[in-house]
């Protein structure tokens, strides 16, 4: 009997570290998850990135009714992100008022920076471009408005995390440069499983606004727009996006909140909110499954955002050929 156990727990031993993740990236370059304290500091950065902001929006899905379904998702919408402008700004205060050098010297600030500036460029400022141009009524123009403004102000964020936070340049070229063959066959198998867990949940859920708003322009416009909203979308969704996303959604909370494990939750749940940031909560679950698989390989290959970038941008790639076959 106990020969059979002992050849067991070696075949599970010699099965788990066939599978386990053992890169080759430089001790100073690897990502560290518990910096931050998970009981104070990752209780705080918790509640002004997720439970706040979840919460209120919560209660406005219940309580704002409009005279149109647009205006209602465009009321709470308004009201969610200013939310979410208030709580940053509040967690900012507290967190860099604990340890400044710390705050400032990682990536916990990627998740507010994320939520900031495209506030300030698609709403302010894409309010103020389409009313100066007389345009404001006009949902073709706003939608191509507010993508550009999307994508300008994910790339700032995306410039000032790589020059803000340290090795993290080092950590995504010496992983595409030293471990090519392992990213390209985690990538393969991660993108596989998180497009094919996203299609099968199309086929549960209606249309979410999230997903309409990108759409909507196919319906009704010609082929000049379509053709130019293609190439914009593209360079939104499948470019811009990806590394933006991830940067924020898993290096920069799971840096914040001090717990993988804990991490794991807070990032898939917060990638789930602003996906249903319009006010359709019920469809939070068709964004959180895909959250919890990018996290979950975010843990695995111990905090390399390239791998969880390039399953992102996969997923969003064969998602946006179809889209684009589909329409056509």
């Amino acid at each position: 009997m106990k020969v059979k156990i002992n050849k067991f727990k070696n075949f599970m031993k010699s099965t788990f570290n066939k599978v386990r993740f053992d890169d080759e990236l430089p001790q100073e370059v690897k990502f560290k998850f518990n910096v931050f304290n998970p009981l104070i500091d990752g209780i705080i950065f918790a509640s002004s990135v997720l439970f706040v902001p979840l919460i209120i929006l919560i209660i406005l899905k219940f309580t704002v009714n409009a005279n149109t379904i647009d205006d209602t998702q465009n009321i709470i919408n308004l009201v969610f992100v200013s939310v979410q402008i208030i709580c940053s700004a509040i967690g900012c205060f507290i967190l860099y008022k604990r340890d400044n050098e710390l705050f400032t010297r990682t990536n916990a600030f990627g998740i507010y920076a994320f939520i900031v500036l495209p506030f300030l460029f698609v709403i302010i400022l894409g309010s103020l471009i389409l009313g100066l141009s007389g345009l404001s009524g006009n949902k073709v123009a706003a939608q191509f408005v507010s993508v550009t403004l999307q994508i300008i102000a994910e790339i700032i964020v995306g410039i000032i995390l790589f020059i803000k936070v340290p090795f993290l340049k080092d950590r995504i070229f010496l992983t595409l440069k030293k471990e090519w063959k392992r990213v390209l066959i985690i990538v393969l198998i991660m993108t596989t499983i998180l497009f094919g867990t996203s299609y099968a949940l199309s086929f549960i859920e209606t249309q979410t606004a999230n997903q309409s708003a990108l759409e909507d322009i196919y319906k009704n416009s010609s082929m000049t727009v379509k053709v130019f909203y293609s190439i914009l979308l593209f360079i939104f969704s499948v470019i811009v996006a990806p590394m933006v996303e991830e940067l924020a959604f898993r290096d920069s909370i799971f840096t914040g909140v001090g717990n993988k494990w804990f991490a794991m939750i807070v990032s898939s749940l917060a990638f789930a909110m602003v996906h249903v940031g319009m006010g359709d909560v019920e469809n939070i679950y068709i964004y959180l499954i895909p959250g919890i698989i990018l996290s979950a390989t975010f843990i695995y290959t111990e905090g390399n955002v390239t791998y969880t970038w390039l399953v992102h941008l996969g997923s969003n790639l064969i998602t946006f050929i179809l889209m684009i076959a589909g329409r056509n």
